[in-house]
């Protein structure tokens, strides 16, 4: 119930649309109401006394028949016009969901994608959503409207006409409630099971095609297939005993009582009839029979997209589920950088509780300086960036920004004077100027120009005759890594961040285009602190403090030349490095 109130409250943003639709509903209703009334009348008014006076009327005939064909045209037309309307503003208030997902995403926490594949947040924007468009707003609700409506009208008229036959009738309706909702119990436990499935198919073929090369390589194609076989085996034997379900309930009780309901006005008419009591005339059972026809029409109408229904309630769950995730943006206090003093005091952290990764970390990094941090695979390196960027907040301990402490700070405040520079470069589809400024309006073309030749990637602007609008396609797989990385470490100096973060951006590159981004380098990070994640130790010879980690302590501190003197771990990694 709290899923259907969430998704009815969009409505509100297409009253106007509601409205008319729900207008052309009635001017729908009224028509085909008025119907078999016209026939009654035909029957008992036109074609019974020409047939007791053997006298042909053609012009009472074509008259009532031209009547009769209007009031159906009209409710036609009103039909015709409410099922527009109610898609029409249906896909707009889809859009709206759609949208305010893809927004949330943005503002998820990166911890949330660490044990979520991104195909199952795709499957929940994309998928889900759809499911809701379709089998809530555009079947759900416009068939459960012109049900209500239409049954809500047949049994004022046949009330009218017959109140006796009006109650019988009147007792279908807890019978056929019932049976609805035992139809959804039972269907929506399917229902979940299948969109979650579906969302692991999504989850799978996403990552065999991302991971397409190392399959390949590692000759592991059989078992990622089998994998995704047996999951789409699961998902298609849920499908089937969706499709028993539905079908068994969607057409067994409504079609019989259907029958049994016509035959007992049949046998309930004929012995008045034999009996020679029969109380109605031939138009009046005419339209009693419409009428009944009419009340099992739109029930079996419903009852087909009662599992649809029940599908979009399941993707309304996984959908609101995911909106409902606590974003980073909680309304606290927007920090203001000063200088750029940075201070990890007793840092502690932890991805899996009770699995450090980091252990009571203290150091300093004045404003300007540049510090490095070197250290095996797994030593910590990264996670110091990640709790820098707030992408994840320490387990323990503080981190400090001018005396600030960044947890008290919106996240996304800390990171406005922050830049960075990955290892593997991300570059978006687009342009190299759109990657480069990242479509920022207050960034100049010869800003994005200043930048990446600053960084010597000045011959990309010659790659071809449109400059900065060369394309970029998927991940940028067109350009070489040293290319990409250029293109990233331009990104960060147009930003121009008071903070700025290398993560191994050299490890990827040939030595040449190392040359080229160290000479950047010790242009760009005068007057701000810089953060180094050093692969090659070549790189980080200058820097002002060097930290070595290892199993997530420092173990030594110092410059260069004072850790080679101690003769440790770091001079060991030179010496290794030099062969």
């Amino acid at each position: 119930m709290k899923t259907i109130k969430r998704l009815l409250s969009y409505l509100r943003y297409e009253k106007k649309g509601v409205l008319i639709g729900l207008v052309c509903l009635l001017i729908s209703t009224v028509a085909t109401l008025t119907g078999p009334l016209v026939a009654k009348y035909m029957i008992d008014n036109v074609i019974t006394p020409m047939g007791q006076s053997h006298v042909f009327n053609a012009g009472a005939v074509l008259l009532w028949v031209g009547i009769y064909v209007a009031v159906n045209l009209i409710g036609a037309a009103g039909g015709y016009l409410n099922r527009l309307y109610m898609k029409t503003l249906s896909n707009r208030v889809a859009k709206r969901i759609r949208d305010e997902v893809f927004e949330h995403v943005q503002t998820l926490p990166v911890s949330y994608f660490d044990h979520l594949p991104a195909g199952k947040v795709v499957s929940k924007i994309t998928s889900d959503t759809e499911s809701v468009r379709a089998n809530f707003y555009v079947n759900g609700i416009s068939t459960l409207l012109s049900t209500v409506v239409m049954l809500v009208g047949v049994y004022v008229t046949i009330f009218l006409l017959n109140a006796t036959l009006g109650l019988v009738l009147l007792f279908l309706v807890p019978v056929m409630m019932l049976w609805q909702r035992t139809v959804a119990v039972m269907q929506k436990k399917y229902y979940s099971e299948n969109r979650e499935l579906y969302s692991q198919l999504s989850g799978q073929l996403n990552e065999s095609i991302q991971g397409a090369g190392i399959v390949q390589a590692f000759q592991q194609e059989e078992k990622i297939v089998a994998e995704y076989e047996a999951t789409a085996t699961s998902w298609v034997e849920i499908g089937r005993k969706e499709l028993i379900l539905e079908s068994y309930f969607s057409w067994s009780l409504v079609g019989l009582l259907r029958n049994f309901t016509l035959f007992g006005i049949v046998y309930y008419f004929g012995m008045q009839f034999i009996g020679g009591t029969l109380g109605i005339s031939a138009g009046l059972l005419y339209a009693f029979i419409d009428y009944v026809n009419r009340i099992y029409e739109p029930i079996q109408t419903f009852m087909n997209v009662v599992s649809g229904f029940q599908q979009s309630m399941a993707a309304g769950d996984r959908v609101f589920e995911l909106m409902d995730t606590p974003s980073e943006e909680s309304g606290e206090e927007l920090f203001t950088f000063d200088e750029g003093r940075i201070e990890f005091k007793d840092v502690s952290f932890e991805y899996t509780p009770g699995v450090p990764v980091l252990k009571h970390l203290n150091f300093t990094v004045e404003p300007g300086q540049t510090v490095a941090f070197v250290g095996h695979t797994g030593s910590g390196k990264s996670s110091i960036m990640n709790l820098l960027f707030r992408f994840y907040d320490p387990t323990s301990g503080a981190i400090l920004i001018d005396g600030k402490n960044t947890r008290d700070f919106n996240r996304r405040s800390v990171r406005s004077e922050m830049g960075i520079v990955l290892q593997d470069p991300y570059l978006f589809t687009g342009t190299i100027a759109s990657n480069v400024g990242l479509n920022n309006e207050s960034i100049q073309p010869e800003t994005i120009k200043e930048a990446l030749v600053k960084v010597g990637g000045g011959h990309l602007l010659t790659k071809s005759d449109k400059g900065l609008d060369y394309e970029v396609k998927e991940k940028g797989m067109d350009f070489s890594s040293g290319e990409r990385q250029l293109i990233s470490f331009a990104r960060a100096i147009v930003f121009n961040p008071k903070i700025l973060i290398l993560d191994e951006a050299t490890s990827h590159i040939d030595t040449e285009t190392e040359e080229i981004i160290q000479n950047a380098i010790n242009v760009v990070k005068e007057g701000r602190t810089t953060f180094m994640i050093a692969h090659r130790l070549s790189t980080i010879a200058h820097a002002d403090q060097i930290f070595v980690l290892d199993k997530g302590e420092i173990v030594e501190r110092g410059t260069h030349d004072e850790l080679m003197q101690l003769n440790g771990q770091y001079a060991e990694m030179v010496a290794l490095q030099k062969g």
